[in-house]
Protein backbone atom coordinates (compact mmCIF):
# COMPACT_ATOMS: atom_id res chain seq x y z
CA UNK A 1 0.00 0.00 0.00
CA UNK A 2 1.22 3.50 -0.83
CA UNK A 3 -0.03 6.73 0.78
CA UNK A 4 0.22 10.39 -0.22
CA UNK A 5 -0.73 13.39 1.92
CA UNK A 6 -0.28 16.88 0.53
CA UNK A 7 -1.06 20.43 1.62
CA UNK A 8 -3.79 21.99 -0.47
CA UNK A 9 -4.58 25.39 -1.88
CA UNK A 10 -7.48 25.86 0.55
CA UNK A 11 -6.20 25.74 4.14
CA UNK A 12 -9.44 24.26 5.48
CA UNK A 13 -9.41 21.25 3.16
CA UNK A 14 -6.98 18.32 3.20
CA UNK A 15 -6.82 15.17 1.13
CA UNK A 16 -5.21 11.74 1.48
CA UNK A 17 -4.79 9.26 -1.37
CA UNK A 18 -3.85 5.56 -1.06
CA UNK A 19 -3.39 2.81 -3.61
CA UNK A 20 -3.42 -0.87 -2.69
CA UNK A 21 -2.65 -3.65 -5.20
CA UNK A 22 -4.85 -6.74 -4.79
CA UNK A 23 -3.78 -10.35 -5.55
CA UNK A 24 -6.22 -10.48 -8.49
CA UNK A 25 -4.42 -7.57 -10.24
CA UNK A 26 -6.95 -4.92 -9.26
CA UNK A 27 -5.67 -1.68 -7.72
CA UNK A 28 -7.91 -0.24 -5.01
CA UNK A 29 -7.78 3.55 -4.61
CA UNK A 30 -8.89 5.24 -1.40
CA UNK A 31 -9.50 8.97 -1.08
CA UNK A 32 -10.10 10.77 2.20
CA UNK A 33 -11.21 14.39 2.23
CA UNK A 34 -11.19 16.32 5.52
CA UNK A 35 -12.62 19.70 6.47
CA UNK A 36 -10.15 21.02 9.04
CA UNK A 37 -11.87 24.38 9.24
CA UNK A 38 -14.48 25.84 11.56
CA UNK A 39 -17.26 26.12 8.99
CA UNK A 40 -19.11 23.79 6.65
CA UNK A 41 -18.16 23.47 2.98
CA UNK A 42 -20.28 22.58 -0.04
CA UNK A 43 -18.29 21.13 -2.94
CA UNK A 44 -19.66 20.36 -6.40
CA UNK A 45 -18.53 16.76 -6.70
CA UNK A 46 -18.51 16.60 -10.53
CA UNK A 47 -15.30 15.11 -11.95
CA UNK A 48 -14.01 14.08 -8.53
CA UNK A 49 -13.75 10.63 -6.92
CA UNK A 50 -16.57 11.72 -4.60
CA UNK A 51 -19.07 11.15 -7.43
CA UNK A 52 -18.44 7.48 -6.60
CA UNK A 53 -17.52 6.51 -10.18
CA UNK A 54 -15.07 7.36 -12.97
CA UNK A 55 -16.79 10.38 -14.58
CA UNK A 56 -13.53 12.21 -15.19
CA UNK A 57 -9.76 11.62 -15.27
CA UNK A 58 -9.03 12.69 -11.67
CA UNK A 59 -6.12 10.22 -11.51
CA UNK A 60 -3.26 10.14 -13.99
CA UNK A 61 -1.60 6.74 -14.26
CA UNK A 62 1.73 5.91 -15.87
CA UNK A 63 4.35 3.18 -16.09
CA UNK A 64 8.01 3.51 -17.12
CA UNK A 65 6.74 2.86 -20.68
CA UNK A 66 4.43 5.89 -20.64
CA UNK A 67 1.07 7.30 -19.66
CA UNK A 68 -1.98 5.02 -19.44
CA UNK A 69 -5.05 6.20 -21.34
CA UNK A 70 -8.16 7.09 -19.32
CA UNK A 71 -11.05 4.87 -20.42
CA UNK A 72 -13.73 5.97 -17.97
CA UNK A 73 -16.90 7.81 -18.85
CA UNK A 74 -17.02 11.53 -19.50
CA UNK A 75 -20.25 13.37 -18.72
CA UNK A 76 -21.75 16.40 -20.35
CA UNK A 77 -23.55 18.40 -17.68
CA UNK A 78 -26.44 20.77 -17.38
CA UNK A 79 -26.86 22.97 -14.33
CA UNK A 80 -26.07 21.31 -10.98
CA UNK A 81 -28.70 20.34 -8.45
CA UNK A 82 -28.36 20.42 -4.67
CA UNK A 83 -27.68 16.64 -4.74
CA UNK A 84 -24.59 17.24 -6.90
CA UNK A 85 -22.90 18.99 -3.97
CA UNK A 86 -20.99 17.29 -1.20
CA UNK A 87 -21.63 18.75 2.27
CA UNK A 88 -18.63 18.53 4.58
CA UNK A 89 -19.26 19.84 8.09
CA UNK A 90 -16.50 21.45 10.14
CA UNK A 91 -14.16 18.72 11.39
CA UNK A 92 -15.80 16.07 9.20
CA UNK A 93 -14.02 13.61 6.89
CA UNK A 94 -15.39 11.56 4.04
CA UNK A 95 -13.79 8.56 2.35
CA UNK A 96 -14.46 6.82 -0.94
CA UNK A 97 -12.94 3.79 -2.69
CA UNK A 98 -12.68 3.14 -6.42
CA UNK A 99 -10.98 0.46 -8.51
CA UNK A 100 -8.34 1.87 -10.87
CA UNK A 101 -8.88 -0.98 -13.36
CA UNK A 102 -12.41 0.30 -14.07
CA UNK A 103 -10.92 3.36 -15.82
CA UNK A 104 -7.50 2.20 -17.05
CA UNK A 105 -5.96 -0.92 -18.58
CA UNK A 106 -3.50 -1.67 -15.79
CA UNK A 107 -0.48 -3.89 -16.54
CA UNK A 108 -0.39 -6.97 -14.26
CA UNK A 109 3.00 -6.07 -12.75
CA UNK A 110 5.75 -3.49 -12.68
CA UNK A 111 5.96 0.08 -11.45
CA UNK A 112 2.78 2.14 -11.49
CA UNK A 113 2.83 5.89 -10.78
CA UNK A 114 -0.47 7.51 -9.80
CA UNK A 115 -1.18 11.22 -9.41
CA UNK A 116 -4.53 12.35 -8.00
CA UNK A 117 -5.80 15.83 -8.74
CA UNK A 118 -9.03 17.40 -9.93
CA UNK A 119 -10.94 20.65 -10.00
CA UNK A 120 -13.88 21.34 -7.71
CA UNK A 121 -16.13 23.25 -10.10
CA UNK A 122 -17.75 25.09 -7.19
CA UNK A 123 -16.94 25.49 -3.50
CA UNK A 124 -19.40 27.27 -1.23
CA UNK A 125 -18.63 28.50 2.27
CA UNK A 126 -21.98 30.25 2.69
CA UNK A 127 -25.49 29.72 1.41
CA UNK A 128 -27.32 26.70 0.14
CA UNK A 129 -26.44 24.94 -3.12
CA UNK A 130 -26.92 24.96 -5.99
CA UNK A 131 -25.99 28.32 -7.38
CA UNK A 132 -25.87 29.52 -11.01
CA UNK A 133 -22.77 28.61 -13.03
CA UNK A 134 -21.87 32.28 -13.40
CA UNK A 135 -21.37 32.39 -9.61
CA UNK A 136 -19.29 29.19 -9.32
CA UNK A 137 -15.96 29.52 -7.54
CA UNK A 138 -13.70 26.61 -8.34
CA UNK A 139 -10.72 25.16 -6.51
CA UNK A 140 -7.92 22.92 -7.75
CA UNK A 141 -7.44 19.86 -5.54
CA UNK A 142 -4.09 18.09 -5.40
CA UNK A 143 -4.35 14.83 -3.51
CA UNK A 144 -0.79 13.66 -4.02
CA UNK A 145 1.14 10.97 -5.81
CA UNK A 146 1.90 7.33 -5.05
CA UNK A 147 4.17 4.80 -6.71
CA UNK A 148 3.43 1.08 -6.58
CA UNK A 149 6.12 -1.50 -7.29
CA UNK A 150 4.22 -4.71 -7.97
Amino acid sequence: MALAVTPLQHAELSCQFQATPKPDGQVLLQFKLSNNGKRALHLLRWGSPFEGAWFGPFVQASTPQGKLTFQGAMRKRGDPSAQDYLHLAAGESLSVELVLNEAFTVPPNGTLRLQAHWHWHDMMLRGTPPRPRAQHRGLDQDCGEVTLNR
